[in-house]
Parts: C-alpha cells; sequence; structure tokens
C-alpha cells in the first residue's frame, strides 16, 4: 500500500476505532459536519411533514405540502449553485451555508404552512440548533463507535468481568439486600414520581461518570510512554491498522506520542471511559433485574400495603399473577427500589474497579493494551504524514515526534 493510501486508511481506522481526533487537522466543517450530512438531510426532510396540521384539510393540505417542499428545495438548490455544485448534490464540504439552511430552512417552512405559525418556526430553528450541537459532539468524537467498540470489550472481557463482579459481589449484595428489605425504603419509593426517580437514578450515574472522568487520566498518560521506536511498531503490529514492523520512521532515541491536544486527551479519556461505562451499566441492569425477580417472591401484597401505609382500597399494582399456588404483585414501588438499588451498585462497582489493585489491573489489561495499540497507530501515522507532506527534512533522526502543521 503506498503512503498516501496508507494514510487515508489509518484515518478511516482511527474513525471505527472511536478516535477521530488522531487525525491530523481534523475540523469541523471538513470531518465532523460532512459526515453528519445525510443524517442532516433526514432530519431536514422529516420535518417538513411538520406543514401537516389542522390549518388546512383536504386539498389544500396536499398544495400545503408540496409548497413546504418545494420552498426546501429552492433553498438547496440555491446553496449548491452558490458553492458551485450540481442542484441536487449532497455536499462534500459542509460549511456555514448548508448550516444556515439546515437551521432556517425548515423553520421557514413550518412557519409558512404549519398549524401553529411562527412560534412553532422558532420551536423547530431552536431545535436544529441544539440536533447540531448534540450531532456535532458525538461525530467529532466518535461517540458510536466507541460505544460499539466497548461492546466488544464486554464480550472480550465476561470471563474478567464476572471475576471482578464475584470479588466485590457478597459485599455489594450484604448491603443492598439491608436497603431492599428496609420498609423507609420502600415508603421513599411510594412517594418517588417516574419524573424524581430519574433524577435519582442520573445523579447516581453522573456521579460514576466524574469519578471516572478524575481518574482515567492517570492511566491515559502511562499509555502514552514508549521506551523506542521498536517498541511504537511492535504495539502497533498488533492491532489490524495499517502499520506495523515494517513501518519504522527511521528516528533514534525514546520516542513520544505527538503532543496530545485537549481534544486528544478527551478522546482518549472517553475511549478508556466507553468499556467502562458499558460494563457498569451491565452490572447495574443484571442487580436491577435480580431484585425485581427477588421483590416478586419476597415482597407480598400485605408486606407492601404495611411498608407504603397504602389502603387495599388503592392499591393497584402494574401486574398481578398467580405463580406456585400463590399471588405475586409487580409494583412501581418495585421497579424504583430495584433501580435505584441497581444504580448504587452500578457506582459502587466504578469505584471499586479502579481503587481495588487487583481489579484495576484485570480491567486495564486488554482495554489497556488497546488504548496504547491506538497511540502507537498515532505516532506511526504522524511520522508518515510529516514525511509525505514534505515537513520532515532537515528534521535531527533523534528526538519526539512533533504536532504536525495543517494539512
Amino acid at each position: 500500500m503506498n503512503p498516501g493510501g496508507r494514510i487515508i486508511a489509518t484515518e478511516r481506522w482511527f474513525i471505527h476505532r472511536g478516535m477521530p481526533q488522531a487525525i491530523v487537522d481534523y475540523s469541523a466543517t471538513e470531518d465532523v459536519f460532512t459526515r453528519m450530512a445525510p443524517f442532516l438531510s433526514l432530519v431536514a426532510l422529516a420535518q417538513v411533514f411538520l406543514s401537516f396540521g389542522d390549518r388546512f384539510s383536504g386539498w389544500a393540505q396536499a398544495a400545503a405540502f408540496g409548497g413546504a417542499v418545494a420552498v426546501l428545495t429552492t433553498g438547496v438548490v440555491l446553496v449548491n449553485r452558490l458553492r458551485g455544485r450540481r442542484p441536487f448534490t449532497l455536499p462534500d464540504d459542509v460549511e456555514v451555508p448548508e448550516l444556515m439552511l439546515f437551521v432556517i430552512g425548515p423553520a421557514v417552512v413550518v412557519a409558512i404552512f404549519g398549524s401553529q405559525g411562527w412560534i412553532a418556526g422558532v420551536v423547530v430553528g431552536l431545535a436544529n440548533i441544539a440536533v447540531l450541537g448534540f450531532g456535532y459532539l458525538v461525530t467529532r468524537f466518535g461517540v458510536l463507535p466507541m460505544v460499539w467498540w466497548g461492546l466488544m470489550q464486554l464480550g472480550r472481557q465476561l470471563r474478567h468481568m464476572v471475576a471482578l463482579s464475584a470479588r466485590g459481589l457478597p459485599l455489594l449484595l450484604l448491603f443492598s439486600a439491608f436497603v431492599f428489605l428496609n420498609a423507609e425504603m420502600w415508603q421513599v419509593a411510594h412517594e418517588l414520581t417516574p419524573a424524581y426517580f430519574v433524577v435519582v437514578v442520573s445523579l447516581l450515574f453522573a456521579v460514576a461518570l466524574a469519578f471516572l472522568a478524575l481518574r482515567l487520566p492517570e492511566e491515559r498518560d502511562q499509555l502514552a510512554e514508549f521506551a523506542s521506536w521498536d517498541e511504537v511498531c511492535r504495539v502497533a503490529e498488533a492491532s489490524d491498522a495499517p502499520y506495523g514492523l515494517d513501518h519504522h520512521p527511521g528516528f533514534e532515541g525514546r520516542p513520544r506520542i505527538a503532543p496530545l491536544t485537549k481534544a486528544d486527551r478527551i478522546n482518549v479519556v472517553l475511549l478508556l471511559m466507553a468499556g467502562q461505562v458499558v460494563q457498569l451499566l451491565v452490572v447495574a441492569t443484571a442487580i436491577g433485574i435480580f431484585y425485581v425477580i427477588f421483590g416478586l417472591f419476597t415482597v407480598r401484597e400485605e408486606t407492601l400495603l404495611q411498608w407504603t401505609t397504602l389502603e387495599p382500597a388503592t392499591f393497584d399494582p402494574l401486574l398481578s399473577l398467580r405463580v406456585l399456588g400463590a399471588d405475586v404483585v409487580l409494583t412501581w414501588e418495585l421497579l424504583a427500589v430495584a433501580g435505584v438499588i441497581a444504580a448504587f451498585s452500578g457506582l459502587q462497582f466504578a469505584v471499586s474497579a479502579l481503587t481495588d489493585e487487583d481489579q484495576r489491573e484485570q480491567f486495564f489489561a486488554r482495554v489497556g493494551d488497546e488504548i496504547q495499540q491506538v497511540l502507537a497507530v498515532r505516532a506511526l501515522y504522524r511520522a508518515e504524514v510529516e514525511a509525505v507532506e514534505g515537513r520532515s527534512e532537515g528534521r535531527p533522526t533523534t528526538g519526539p515526534v512533533g504536532p504536525a502543521p495543517g494539512r
């Protein structure tokens, strides 16, 4: 494979591995928003259907829909002609005109043809700005490939995860069983509305994420250390990237990874966090399901009425079944108690996985290797980009790989 083709293939590899920030000159217009173009087009097309409402009926409604399509299509054609493209070409470079069309075009259509007038148009415009912001973050840091990578890690590390969980499970079950069979906990759950339940669980999850965000940078910094360029090549060889032992850059001395920008550091931490978060969610879900099943057979209707001070006339379970000659009831209180305990258990798992030395070593054994492979490939990729673009002339054969200027 020639150097140019290898560079392009490696950049795609970075994206698929959830590390797009490793790409030299990774930009919003050329990389992020351009990759979002098909998704943004679908969102804009879907918003045309907001022209349906009670303002028109029959053929007038059909005419309104046709007018909405015509207005948005005219905007697309004008922007494409302004940018020197064919009228109906999907943009290969999304910049300000295309973004303005996405925000303003559907808003104008809804304001003219929708049943709520300009108010609905403003709402659609603000919603599209929010879509751009959320999509930018998801695409810029490769969140979807990152989550998929975390799921793959879960499959590879299932045996280790079971061992991690089993080690702390007795103490965790002792604590959680005491909480589960506590009348005050059920009274609190009875008072929790679904919205408040979401807030409580989200707070616990946010604490776990904050703890991971504070501790994982230490792991990132350790993974970026290499003793020699030979080690860089050996580590890269173990990956499925198009770099390996045959791509030594010819530099001598102890290398270091090209200085990580703030976005690079965030991307690496998020990649480390992805595997941990997926495991946290699996553990929490498993414990939540266990306590739902456990509660069906241990917390009977009479006990639940006593703990929550409900009157029998107002008792309304979500589901009532007769199992093994007795009635079991599924209630909101049971789901709420199991959910809160599951969230606490997930938080405890996240803390122990990073503070307990044995658990920490088992968790990072494979994850750390794969992150280090990404950083090794990044070092070789940066060195080749500099060589291909003629920026390595006059550069000493010893020393670190420096940051690549804009392409």
